[in-house]
């Protein structure tokens, strides 16, 4: 089901048959750096990552992270959506693109018709994210954005220190 189009990519629920791209990107170094070690180590640790992540999320908050499908060729690059964590007061802005895909303004054309789509379809008022403070790339994004550092915090879950960025959503 695809939820969003941009210029150049597709942005769709994820199926059983991205596996492949799934258990690819949550074990490239930069995601487990940036983001964290999700133990998805084999195609079935994928199967079940998008069962019980993204697709339990769209079912029970109707949004979650969407897999990006480049338009010109069908390939899967990455995701990007909303995601809901816990200890995080707001829905955040989430992306993430294999590393062959990186710097090629993916993760900025995509995060910016999903915080359009947040507004103007699901009525969200205010959008977080949240960010490695090492990871220079994506906060500089966030920025670009439209979303603003509001606090270094204690992540609940995870207990890495983490910068927690703000843009509220109204028109």
């Amino acid at each position: 089901m695809i939820i969003l189009e941009t210029k150049r990519l597709i942005l769709r629920l994820l199926t059983d048959s991205d596996q492949n791209m799934i258990l690819q990107l949550l074990n490239e170094p930069a995601f487990i750096e940036n983001i964290g070690d999700k133990g998805v180590k084999n195609l079935a640790d994928a199967l079940n990552y998008i069962l019980t992540g993204p697709l339990n999320m769209q079912e029970s908050l109707g949004f979650c992270l969407y897999c990006c499908e480049l338009k010109n060729s069908g390939e899967l690059i990455g995701l990007s959506g909303l995601i809901k964590r816990e200890g995080i007061e707001h829905p955040e802005v989430g992306f993430a693109f294999l590393a062959k895909h990186c710097k090629k303004g993916y993760g900025f054309e995509s995060a910016s018709a999903v915080v359009k789509y947040a507004k103007d379809v699901l009525q969200i008022e205010t959008l977080q994210a949240i960010c490695n403070p090492e990871n220079i790339a994506s906060s500089s994004l966030l920025t670009k954005l439209g979303f603003h550092f509001k606090k270094q915090l204690l992540h609940e879950v995870s207990t890495q220190k983490i910068n927690l960025f703000e843009r509220g959503n109204t028109p």
